[in-house]
């Protein structure tokens, strides 16, 4: 290699490297914004987005019958749960109560009640567009077995009711 390639080489790694660490995903010269803190920020930026109707993916994981730990698609128009679907093998325990409790506001309702009880673990991160829930690590107590739970939102589509 010769000495001119060897420098060429050396300057274009450096400029390589003189990035920002921070990324302007929102273009404009803003910063990305962070996800909310905590559950009455996540509910007031919810609340901001005006969702009527909204379709996502709901997965628990708990000591819960089989086709329960499965993702779910739910459809959800003012509130209410209008149609849930197994995502790998049809529902036959979801009843129409434990399906609510999977909504953006029963979710919301679970995490407002575990904070109450003062839960022994209460992790829960939040999406930084809408606010809903996207992760819910609970553990009751620690004595108790069986008590743990875990709810996790994916493939969110505002508006995608049929």
């Amino acid at each position: 290699m010769t000495y001119r390639t060897c420098v060429m080489l050396v300057i274009t790694l450096l400029l390589a490297g003189c990035g920002s660490a921070n990324s302007d995903a929102g273009g404009e010269g803003t910063m990305a914004i962070p996800p909310p803190g905590n559950l009455e920020d996540a509910r007031k930026l919810w609340g901001e987005q005006g969702i009527e109707q909204y379709s996502v993916t709901a997965q628990m994981t708990c000591y819960c019958p089989e086709d329960l730990v499965q993702p779910i698609r739910l459809e959800v128009k003012g509130g209410t749960v209008v149609s849930s679907k197994g995502v790998n093998q049809p529902l036959e325990n979801l009843t129409s109560k434990d399906a609510q409790r999977l909504t953006v506001e029963g979710l919301f309702q679970f995490i407002a009640e575990a904070e109450s009880r003062d839960a022994h673990k209460l992790e829960v991160s939040y999406d930084r567009q809408y606010g809903f829930p996207t992760l819910i690590n609970y553990d009751g107590h620690p004595m108790i077995a069986d008590d743990e739970r875990q709810y996790r939102l994916t493939k969110f589509d505002a508006g995608a009711v049929r």
